[in-house]
């Protein structure tokens, strides 16, 4: 596999040639009097300032994400990664938006406490809202350093409500604190991610803890009829538990239709997952593939308007030349759809897409291989490439990729400009069945795959593909089931490319860029 991309990439470094004027695609008669940039040096990127689509804070990054909707407005609190200030570590933010498309700053919703109190350091919770007070109550993981020394359990949980979404006020440690102290057959250091939602079929609040038990990673479940009375508050048996992971972080229960769904964020493998059941007693379904995203994606939980529901997470960033394994990043959602078999696929959320209106020149820049133009078609055949202008913007790249072999090997190319040492791959695997993301110096060969998902074939070998590109995250999605996260730190600024490396006769079409409307 590994010689084909190389002796691809060799050929675009060397036998490229610039293109006529006519070999452009549909959009340029609209856009007559554009100027395009057709040069290929490499630039750095410009990583400053605020996200806007994928939402970053102007300072800081986006930890665990905490959505909710409530009348109207899509709310994203989350835990702020300063990456710094131990032991006053992720204080609860919030944004808000009403399509998705871009977010709007709502302050800080819940501080760090004091050295000596149990929430000196905050962890993911869950938002609900009170239907007897009408209040909204953020539940919370209080975690506490010097637990040793002063006798507590190391994560607690605890409460803030609010009236209006603006002004939070905490209930204190000795108004309302959960912990496992003193439950037999129970970690009880080992206690946070509350996540609280309403279970029609029976009257009760309901909240699942991430903690562990003798037989593994488990989701404790505790139920009362009281949200705010900590005392009412009464564990169940477990609602999940995996002997063969380590941890379930930030879970998620919900209802869809016929069955309940769980989702939970494995450190191990830094994937989110997802299980399904007719009941919350279970059995639990595993899917044939029962992740969402690859590790580009993490922290995912849930949020719905009533009609469609949302999964947001953090897209990492990196640490040098590795993968993308810093904690926190950008906030990144998909839309998600429910299959009538109980599976689950994923979408760009039409909010994000309709912003999309601008239809920028997709003029050609270079060529290699054997790659051909008829009308809006490049038919790519072996190793063959085609470029395009520089990533400048926030962009949306739509294309719909036709595969005809049963062994292609084809995608797209960021970063493709004269330096070849840092080139990221974005590749479909027919044989493999997998969308693979690699970073590779084609100076010396491809570097392993950084992250993969599973790339289900339809008959017609036909790939609908979005890509919604900000700054250094990439999100690109397949025939409204796949949703593939990465941060691609070469990506902005500089020119991008679709390839075959492998294979028969591939075809793209009806390639367009669109750039954002500004909101």
């Amino acid at each position: 596999m590994k010689k084909y991309i190389y002796a691809f990439f060799i050929f675009v470094s060397f036998n490229l040639w610039a293109c006529g004027s006519n070999d452009s695609t549909p959009g340029d008669d609209d856009n007559k009097n554009e100027e395009v940039d057709k040069t290929t040096d490499c630039k750095s990127a410009n990583e400053k300032g605020a996200y806007s689509t994928w939402y970053k804070p102007a300072s800081g990054w986006v930890g665990d994400p905490i959505p909710f909707y409530d009348n109207g407005t899509f709310y994203v609190f989350y835990l702020q990664d300063w990456r710094s200030g131990f032991p006053f570590l992720h204080p609860w933010h919030m944004v808000y938006s009403t399509d998705l498309s871009s977010f709007t700053f709502g302050g800080e919703v819940i501080p760090c406490g004091k050295e000596n109190e149990q929430d000196v350091a905050l962890g993911t919770g869950g938002v609900i809202k009170d239907r007897e007070t009408g209040e909204y109550c953020a539940f919370y993981t209080g975690h506490q350093w010097n637990w040793q020394a002063m006798g507590v359990p190391t994560q607690a949980v605890l409460l803030t409500t609010s009236k209006d979404m603006k002004t939070w006020t905490k209930k204190g440690e000795k108004n309302f604190y959960l912990s496992l102290r003193g439950q037999s057959g129970y970690v009880e250091n080992d206690f946070r991610d509350p996540h609280v939602f309403y279970d029609e079929e029976d009257g009760l609040y309901k909240m699942v803890v991430t903690t562990h038990t003798n037989a593994g990673a488990t989701l404790a479940l505790l139920t009362t009829k009281t949200l705010q009375d900590a005392s009412s508050w009464k564990l169940q048996e477990p609602l999940f538990t995996d002997p063969s992971i380590w941890v379930m972080e930030c879970a998620d229960v919900f209802k869809e239709g016929e069955y309940w769904y769980l989702t939970y964020s494995n450190v191990a493998d830094r994937k989110v997952h997802y299980r399904y059941a007719k009941s919350l007693k279970g059995p639990w379904i595993k899917p044939g593939n029962d992740i969402f995203d690859g590790i580009g994606f993490y922290a995912g939980k849930t949020m719905s308007n009533g009609t469609e529901r949302y999964l947001a997470g953090w897209c990492p960033t990196r640490i040098g030349d590795g993968d993308p394994d810093q904690w926190g990043g950008s906030l990144v959602c998909h839309r998600m759809l429910f299959n009538s078999d109980g599976t689950i696929s994923l979408k760009l959320p039409d909010g994000i897409d309709g912003k999309f209106t601008n239809l920028k020149k997709t003029v050609l820049i270079d060529k290699s291989g054997k790659a051909v133009r008829k009308d809006d078609t490049y038919l790519l055949t072996d190793a063959a490439s085609v470029s395009f202008p520089r990533l400048t913007k926030t962009c949306k790249i739509e294309a719909t990729i036709t595969a005809t072999g049963e062994d292609d090997v084809f995608g797209f190319a960021f970063g493709a400009c004269d330096d070849k040492t840092e080139v990221y791959s974005i590749r479909f695997d027919m044989k493999t069945k997998k969308i693979i993301m690699s970073k590779d110096d084609l100076t010396r060969g491809t570097n392993p795959t950084q992250t993969d998902v599973a790339l289900p074939i339809p008959a017609n070998k036909q790939f609908n593909v979005k890509i919604v590109v900000e700054k250094s995250v990439c999100v690109m999605y397949v025939n409204e089931q796949v949703a593939f996260s990465n941060r691609i730190d070469k990506m902005p600024e500089n020119p991008w490319a679709i390839f075959t490396d492998k294979g028969t006769a591939v075809s793209f079409s009806n390639i367009k860029v669109y750039e954002k409307l500004l909101t």
